[in-house]
């Protein structure tokens, strides 16, 4: 019987919330399955992007800092806090938790706008980061809002989209993920470019403590990354951007935003 396990000669019966949550996790697992054939390289840039944030973040760690001031340990506090939720972002994009990814998201950008305050001396206590349209939040007012669509189910449709299943003339709420390409695919993107974010972010800050920071190895991971995200039309320079921007795009990837493929 389904749900049976037998301990000896004897049968017991599983409860309700473990045969449901072994069919999720079953259902997680045929998503995550679908996404790697759909995703393809994608995959590989995000493991690069994360690969070049992790390995700078471990060789500064040991790394003695006296009496940091107050924007430096700020900003060790997010990036280290955003390094440690990567992993339940990517898994919630990969096996269709796209509610709870969306709230995720929200964070990270939230992180980043945090990471940005502290560099600029705005950080203000007790509030929400702002995304602002400068610097590295710039254009992303209108994905702000769309997160928050998702993640705090404002409006029904979307809602109804990400759950909804359909047994021939039946249509209703499912209870296991439903895979979406489409929003797999754009969520993340998002999630991987937050990483590249964070990481010049990371690169900078360490500049001004010790004078050096990303390395010619981590410089190769996000090259690598870029060329992967420009190729899937996931990433892009503004012709507006800051100069800082461009110039660190240019010295990873050897390309100008308009040399782009």
């Amino acid at each position: 019987m389904p749900g049976t396990a037998k301990i000896g000669d004897m049968a017991e019966q599983y409860s309700p919330a473990v045969n449901y949550l072994s069919d999720l996790i079953n259902r997680r697992e045929r998503v995550r399955e679908s996404w790697k054939q759909d995703a393809q390289d994608l995959v590989d840039a995000h493991q690069l992007a994360l690969s070049a944030l992790a390995s700078m973040i471990t060789r500064f760690a040991a790394r003695k800092i006296d009496e940091p001031a107050r924007d430096v340990e700020g900003q060790i506090c997010l990036i280290a806090q955003f390094l440690i939720g990567v992993e339940i972002c990517e898994t919630s994009i990969s096996e269709g938790l796209y509610s709870q990814a969306a709230a995720l998201l929200k964070q990270e950008l939230e992180t980043v706008a945090g990471i940005e305050e502290y560099k600029n001396g705005r950080r203000k206590e007790g509030e929400t980061p702002r995304i602002v349209n400068r610097g590295p939040t710039a254009g992303f007012g209108k994905v702000y809002g769309f997160l928050n669509e998702i993640s705090h189910v404002s409006r029904h449709s979307m809602a109804r989209h990400i759950v909804t299943a359909q047994m021939g003339e039946l249509v209703g709420a499912n209870i296991v993920p439903v895979y979406n390409k489409e929003l797999s695919t754009s969520l993340y993107g998002q999630h991987i470019n937050y990483i590249l974010i964070v990481v010049r972010q990371a690169d900078t800050m360490f500049q001004g403590v010790y004078g050096e920071g990303i390395s010619r190895e981590e410089i190769g991971y996000v090259s690598s990354a870029m060329l992967i995200m420009f190729k899937n039309g996931l990433i892009e320079v503004a012709a507006d951007a800051p100069k800082e921007v461009t110039d660190f795009m240019k010295e990873v990837t050897g390309l100008s935003s308009k040399g782009a493929p």
